[in-house]
């Protein structure tokens, strides 16, 4: 995990994929309520290795506009 010393560091804010958690908290919703949403196949999202979700900027911020 970069620090935000790192000059490689990007800000959640600024990624094109994010964890579950990072899209949590750049969409202003509880964690619970995005895990639910791809655990129910509502929000698109893809794995990197065996369990960690990641979600597209794109396909959060259209999630969050129908909702």
């Amino acid at each position: 995990m970069m620090d935000r010393d790192d000059p490689l560091y990007v800000p959640p804010e600024r990624r094109l994929t994010l964890t579950v958690e990072a899209a949590a908290a750049v969409a202003g919703l509880p964690v619970k309520q995005v895990r639910a949403a791809v655990d129910r196949g509502d929000l698109q999202h893809f794995t990197l290795g065996s369990t960690t979700a990641r979600i597209r900027r794109s396909d959060l911020e259209q999630w969050v506009s129908i909702l």
